[in-house]
C-alpha cells in the first residue's frame, strides 16, 4: 500500500495531515425511542444532533485520534453554519464551499427495544456548474500538501457522476493517499482514477458486482474485480461480521470484539477514520485495520454518531481478530 506522505501543509494555524470531503453534508438527528411502530406516534427518549455527513464523521474521529484535519464539501443556510460550528468545536477546521439554499437534514430513528435503525435521508440542495467548478478550485488548494484525503457519502443533486473521479485524480496527483467510500454509479467511475483504498459494505460491492456475494470466497472475487478496477486496496464492511481486506500486501479477514451495541449509525465512517488515523502512525497495514474495526465497534456503543472517547477503542483494539487469508 502506497503509504501517506510524512509533512502535513499548514492550514488554520496547524499543521492538517488529512483532509475530508463531503460534498452531500447533513445536519444529522437521532431519535432514540422504545419500540419502534410504522404509522404510530412516538416520545422520542433522547435526541441528538450532530454535524453529520460521512465524511464529516470520518474528521471527528480523525481529530480525536490526534490527526490534524479540515472537512470540505458545501454547505448552506442554518444548517451549514451548524455544520462549520459542529465540526469547529470538535477541532476540525472547517472549510466548505458556500452555496445557496439550506444544506440537508437526515434522520435517524434507534428502536432501543430492538437495536434497529431507521434512516430518513433528505437529497440535498442542487450544485449548479458554477459552484461545481468554483468547488474544484478551491479543493485543487485545498489538498496540496495534505497527506490524506478521504471522499465519502453521495453526490448531491446536479453533480454529474464522475465528479469523484475528477477530485480523485486531483488528490492522487497530490502524492495524497486517498479513501474512496460511495456506492452506485460514483463508485464505478471514480475507481478508474485509483483511489488508494475504497471501502464498499456487502450491499454496495453486491450493487457494484451486479450479484450478491454468498460466502467470503465470493467476496474477495468481487474484491479482487474491484482492484482490477482501478482501486489499489479493497476494505468489505461486514457490519457485526467485521471486515475482508484484499490489497498489494495481502489479505485478511477482521472479527470486531464481542459488543452491546447503542447505535450503529458511523460506525463505518470511524473505520475509515480508524484506518487513516493508523496509517499516518505508521502502522503496518493489518495493524491500521485493527484500529479501524475498534472504532468502528467503539462507535456502535455509544448513543452520539463518531463521538466515541478514543480510550474506549484502545480497550477495544486487542480484542479485534486478524485473520490472514490465502
Amino acid at each position: 500500500m502506497r503509504g501517506p506522505r510524512v509533512a502535513g501543509r499548514r492550514w488554520g494555524g496547524a499543521a492538517v495531515r488529512a483532509l475530508t470531503v463531503t460534498l452531500n453534508p447533513a445536519v444529522d438527528v437521532t431519535y432514540f425511542l422504545d419500540g419502534f411502530r410504522p404509522g404510530a406516534i412516538h416520545t422520542a427518549r433522547e435526541v441528538l444532533r450532530v454535524a453529520g455527513g460521512k465524511g464529516n464523521n470520518v474528521a471527528r474521529v480523525l481529530r480525536s485520534l490526534g490527526v490534524e484535519v479540515a472537512a470540505t464539501g458545501f454547505a448552506g443556510g442554518a444548517a451549514g453554519a451548524f455544520l462549520a460550528e459542529g465540526l469547529r468545536q470538535a477541532g476540525v477546521e472547517p472549510a466548505f464551499h458556500p452555496i445557496p439554499g439550506e444544506s440537508r437534514t437526515c434522520l435517524a430513528l434507534v428502536d432501543r427495544e430492538t437495536g434497529t435503525c431507521t434512516e430518513v435521508r433528505e437529497p440535498g440542495p442542487r450544485i449548479s456548474p458554477e459552484a461545481a467548478d468554483a468547488f474544484v478550485e478551491r479543493f485543487t488548494r485545498l489538498v496540496a500538501g495534505c497527506q490524506a484525503v478521504v471522499f465519502s457519502g453521495s453526490l448531491p443533486p446536479g453533480l454529474p457522476p464522475d465528479y469523484y473521479r475528477r477530485l480523485v485524480a486531483l488528490a492522487r496527483q497530490a502524492g495524497a493517499y486517498v479513501v474512496l467510500d460511495t456506492s452506485g454509479e460514483p463508485l464505478a467511475r471514480g475507481l478508474a482514477a485509483g483511489p488508494d483504498l475504497v471501502k464498499p459494505n456487502r450491499d454496495e460491492l453486491a450493487a457494484w458486482a451486479g450479484r450478491e456475494p454468498g460466502d467470503l470466497q465470493e467476496v474477495l472475487a468481487a474484491a479482487a474485480r474491484m482492484r482490477a478496477a482501478g482501486a489499489r486496496a479493497v476494505a468489505v464492511s461486514l457490519g457485526a461480521e467485521g471486515l475482508v481486506y484484499l490489497g498489494p500486501e495481502g489479505a485478511w479477514r477482521l472479527r470486531p470484539p464481542a459488543i452491546s451495541a447503542v447505535n450503529p449509525v458511523g460506525s463505518g465512517d470511524s473505520l475509515v477514520a480508524g484506518v487513516v488515523a493508523g496509517l499516518l502512525q505508521g502502522r503496518p497495514v493489518a495493524e491500521a485495520l485493527r484500529l479501524g474495526v475498534a472504532c468502528g465497534a467503539a462507535n456502535a456503543t455509544t448513543p452520539a454518531v463518531a463521538t466515541f472517547p478514543p480510550e474506549l477503542a484502545a480497550r477495544l483494539e486487542p480484542e479485534v481478530q486478524v485473520e490472514p487469508l490465502g
